[in-house]
């Protein structure tokens, strides 16, 4: 079966995220390499634990930034592992978003309604019958 544009789009997303976390992760990542071996030096040791936690950080993002590019790749190969990713990690963010709505005020309710238009959708429209078909996993 012929992919679907829509997951060609939501590949090319993937991708987009990708490049994005890897620039930002790798940003943390030095940042707080750097601030650990300028906190060692000079005897700053609740800044070199933070530091730490940024490096730390920034680690992870790189790593997830590389879940992001196989993702992406495997949606444009079709790979039904790379569907059942996406859909765990748009399933993510729902979660995480509905849970932030409620973390404060009226403000960020409507803040969290609209920031999880997108992927709701994204989720609805994986779970569609087409999609699932393309990547077959039948209806059932």
């Amino acid at each position: 079966m012929e992919r679907p544009t829509g997951i060609t789009v939501i590949a090319i997303a993937y991708f987009v995220l990708g490049i994005l976390s890897l620039l930002w992760s790798g940003f943390v990542f030095g940042l707080g390499g750097l601030g650990t071996l300028f906190a060692g030096l000079f005897g700053a040791e609740a800044m070199a634990a933070a530091s730490t936690a940024g490096a730390w950080s920034g680690f992870l993002g790189i790593l997830a930034a590389i879940v992001q590019f196989a993702v992406g790749i495997g949606l444009l190969k079709m790979k039904k592992c790379a569907w059942i990713l996406a859909l765990i990690g748009v399933a993510l963010t729902v979660i995480q978003g509905i849970a932030g709505m409620f973390s404060g005020g009226p403000f960020a309710i409507m803040c969290g309604l609209l920031g999880l238009l997108l992927p709701v959708a994204i989720l609805i429209y994986l779970l569609t019958s087409k999609v699932r078909e393309a990547f077959g996993l039948g209806t059932g």
